[in-house]
């Protein structure tokens, strides 16, 4: 039998006792206790003046001294207790701020608006830290997140702050950016899979389409600014000159075109039936052009294509773009997935005599889902932060804000649109990181 060494275990146990706080727990309770030596909020006479900066130990010290108490216990505590003190020290920033926004308001002109200072920017950070302290550590400690924010906002606590009085002023505007900003980016990622899955399985599968990396890494260095002016005048052209019909011919040749090239790998003869199938598309689509004579659908087909919504500027040129931004993680991470297979299981499968279709479906794909949904979060995260740009080609979304805070001078204003796209960028990572892990553990990583 075995011996133990007593101290060895004493050492071990006393690593992760309250003795020995995380540093990133630590870390939140500095950054905690600091905000509290910063101004919380600001006073403006109106949405665009310079504002009157305040403490929250002008307005409240009692409830700033149990903040401080509270981020001390933070560092020390473990467990489920670390988050109910998390959850309390939210509740208690959201409550401070909305007596101090009370408090600054009383008196004041219907004009005056109270702002975030850094204090609250600073607390909100400590307490994002937190939460991935507690997160790290398993348990369900960081529910106390969403739990807390649900009961401010239905308390209202933040009712009188700046950029919800800005909500309540742009209500129907804000919902209709926030559905084209979740629209173009998802519409954008959905079409990035669509093609980035192939295209990361077909460089996976043969080292001659290795260039297929290079290409999609090329587009991530393009600035978003300057892809959408690339595409301005090259949409705008093709859509004034190019109708319908052929635009659907085009497309069809494209699927046909991947098909064929997909399946190179499997003998050069499909080679010489590219330029048949080619042909045959534009005799049909010549045959189409005849056939339908003066019928109504003929005048729609023979539109050109910016009357079906496809302009220089707008929606076609923002999806495009945020596609081809989207495409490097997707492609990259599919290609690590099916890279990483090991070499064993693949030869097990072959040797219970899985045809290459089969080996694909239900051993390798199945193996690298993982690495191919951390690519799908990294491809929503990203694509939720650049539909911001999109705004200023007339595509609208959430930068639509943006854009009319910075040129009014209004911060309020810029923090409504904002605020929003973290969070959502925020939401979709988590999500899709939560849903990744339970893959992982469903395939045995």
């Amino acid at each position: 039998m075995r011996g133990t060494n007593p101290e060895s275990g004493a050492q071990a146990k006393s690593s992760v006792g309250p003795l020995n706080p995380s540093p990133v727990a630590l870390l939140a309770a500095g950054l905690g206790i600091g905000s509290l030596l910063l101004p919380w909020l600001e006073l403006k006479p109106s949405r665009i003046a310079p504002g009157e900066p305040f403490h929250v130990w002008e307005w409240q010290g009692l409830g700033a001294w149990a903040l401080l108490t509270l981020w001390a216990g933070v560092a020390w505590a473990r467990g489920p207790g670390q988050g109910w003190l998390l959850g309390t020290a939210l509740l208690a920033w959201g409550l401070l701020t909305g007596q101090g926004a009370d408090a600054l308001l009383s008196g004041q002109p219907e004009s005056a608006r109270v702002s975030a200072a850094g204090g609250f920017w600073l607390t909100l950070l400590a307490l994002y830290v937190g939460y991935f302290a507690a997160y790290r550590q398993g348990g369900w400690a960081w529910l106390t997140a969403p739990l807390g924010l649900a009961v401010l906002l239905a308390l209202g606590a933040f009712d009188r702050l700046g950029p919800v009085v800005e909500f309540q002023s742009w209500r129907e505007q804000f919902l209709a950016e926030l559905w084209r900003h979740l629209s173009l980016s998802g519409s954008a990622v959905l079409l990035a899979v669509a093609v980035g899955l192939p295209l990361g399985v077909l460089a996976a599968g043969n080292p001659r389409f290795g260039w297929v990396l290079g290409v999609t890494g090329f587009l991530q260095t393009i600035p978003s600014l300057a892809l959408f002016g690339l595409l301005l005048p090259l949409l705008a052209q093709v859509s004034q000159s190019l109708r319908l019909e052929t635009a659907l011919a085009l497309l069809g040749v494209g699927v046909l075109a991947f098909r064929l090239l997909w399946a190179v790998s499997r003998g050069l003869a499909v080679l010489w039936g590219l330029p048949l199938f080619l042909l045959a598309l534009v005799l049909a689509g010549t045959w189409l052009h005849h056939l339908l004579g003066p019928d109504p659908l003929r005048l729609v087909l023979q539109a050109p294509l910016q009357e079906s919504g496809i302009r220089g500027i707008g929606a076609a040129p923002a999806v495009l773009a945020l596609t081809l931004y989207a495409l490097l993680p997707v492609v990259i991470n599919v290609h690590a997935g099916l890279r990483a297979v090991p070499e064993a299981v693949k030869d097990a499968g072959r040797g219970m005599g899985m045809s290459p279709a089969q080996l694909f479906w239900r051993v390798e794909l199945p193996l690298a889902l993982p690495l191919v949904l951390e690519g799908l979060r990294g491809a929503a995260s990203l694509t939720l932060g650049i539909t911001t740009v999109a705004a200023l080609i007339g595509a609208g979304g959430l930068g639509f804000f943006i854009l009319r805070g910075v040129e009014g001078g209004a911060s309020d204003m810029v923090l409504l649109g904002a605020i929003p796209v973290i969070s959502l960028a925020l939401l979709a990572d988590a999500l899709l990181r939560h849903l990744g892990q339970k893959l992982r553990r469903w395939v045995g990583l």
